[in-house]
């Protein structure tokens, strides 16, 4: 059984993915999401795209294959969805936003700003990230901040995916 803060997690990518509050979730959602990206980031928006897609058909699959969820059945989808899905997402969403080597603040910012952060807390969350090291960040660094979000119930202690 999934913890309650770990639910809670789950409803703020669904309120971070529902921004036009009609109560669903469905491709369409991360259709948004890469749409403002494109227009606003260096991201490669193909891989991208297809990373959400393929992650979508797995949070379906936990759902009966609906074309599109409520609050409630995103959670229990995503509380149904391995580890092993969002690892994958989480390496794909870095390659395709940040390229395989390490990233620069200026590119996470634009990043996270594109999906609907404030550069305050882009800037923040980078550092939470990746500390006041010198140089720029990683992918396991990345992949840290979605495990933290995860697994800690501590409300400041990550982001997840450039979205929430």
């Amino acid at each position: 059984m999934a913890t309650d803060f770990k639910s809670q997690r789950f409803q703020e990518l669904f309120d971070a993915l529902d921004p036009d509050r009609n109560d669903v979730v469905g491709k369409h959602s991360f259709d948004n999401l890469i749409s403002r990206l494109a227009h606003n980031s260096d991201t490669n928006i193909d891989d991208l795209r297809k990373a959400f897609h393929e992650f979508w058909s797995t949070v379906q699959s936990r759902s009966e294959y609906r074309s599109n969820l409520s609050k409630q059945q995103f959670v229990d989808a995503l509380n149904a969805t391995h580890m092993r899905d969002f690892d994958s997402l989480s390496g794909r969403v870095f390659a395709s936003a940040f390229g395989f080597g390490e990233v620069t603040k200026d590119k996470f910012v634009r990043y996270y700003t594109a999906a609907g952060s404030d550069e305050a807390t882009a800037q923040e969350d980078f550092t939470r990230l990746h500390g006041d090291r010198d140089g720029g960040l990683h992918r396991k660094e990345f992949h840290g901040g979605l495990a933290n979000y995860l697994h800690n119930s501590d409300p400041a202690s990550s982001i997840v995916l450039g979205i929430v």
